[in-house]
């Protein structure tokens, strides 16, 4: 626990760094979170020599939708479609149906769209409202923590098989946190909604971080993997610190929308 505790705030001070010296640095680190979390989840499922070129076509299409409108301009529907067929094609060229096939396909377009839109989203917030961004990563880090020292201190039942950590008293105190810490800042800092309106925003976001931990674990369970990534041993991954944050991100894209 110490180890990913360290790595976790190596990574809250590279991106806080990077957003301080340049919000285009802050977009390209993203970037690279992002490339790695879809190498984490390609390498979850394969490890196959065969997937190199099938993970550079995934990774040239998780760049054109992460960084576009960004660094430059491409129709939405010309990258979606262009990603489909990348990554649909090489299924008539590998001479073994079991080494790549429309199931193996359809599992990197939709890493490639889930971290695309997700990843995308927060770069796009980091350019347009980072009063935002940075919100999308208090709800996620405040929820997380209290949810965790909750759990630690008062924690007896637990809230899900998927995560045996996780309690339901840990989860009621992320989501009070995180709904009170997240409605002072969002009320304050970036506002435009009213004070009930500020606080189910909150109270829904918190609800899909701990969805977000819930699914990544449920990602790592299904194939019997403790980490996203063994390249530091007991470290995790990239996605498993950003979990949370992903989902944050998707929610609050959709409910600003509707409120």
């Amino acid at each position: 626990m110490k180890k990913r505790t360290v790595s976790a705030v190596v990574l809250l001070l590279i991106l806080i760094g990077s957003i301080f010296i340049n919000i285009k640095l802050f977009d390209l680190v993203l970037l690279v979170m992002a490339l790695i979390g879809f190498n984490e989840l390609l390498n979850i499922k394969y490890d196959r020599k065969d997937y190199l070129v099938i993970k550079c076509l995934g990774v040239v299409s998780l760049i054109l939708l992460l960084l576009n409108n960004i660094f430059y301009k491409i129709d939405m529907g010309v990258i979606l479609s262009f990603s489909l067929l990348v990554v649909t094609i090489p299924i008539v060229f590998y001479k073994d149906n079991k080494i790549y096939n429309i199931n193996d396909a359809l599992y990197v377009l939709g890493m490639v769209y889930f971290l695309g839109l997700s990843f995308g989203n927060i770069i796009h917030l980091s350019n347009t409202s980072l009063a935002k961004c940075i919100f999308i990563f208090i709800i996620a880090f405040i929820s997380d923590t209290y949810a965790y020292i909750g759990g630690s201190l008062i924690g007896r039942h637990k809230f899900s098989t998927i995560s045996p950590n996780k309690t339901i008293e840990g989860v009621i105190i992320g989501t009070t946190m995180g709904v009170v810490i997240g409605s002072v800042y969002y009320y304050n800092i970036v506002g435009g909604l009213t004070v009930a309106q500020t606080v189910v925003l909150c109270f829904f976001l918190t609800i899909l971080s701990e969805i977000g931990d819930l699914l990544f674990s449920s990602i790592k369970r299904n194939f019997k993997e403790k980490d996203f990534s063994n390249l530091i041993p007991g470290h995790g991954g990239i996605l498993d610190r950003f979990d949370s944050v992903i989902y944050v991100s998707l929610g609050l894209y959709i409910l600003l929308n509707i409120i």
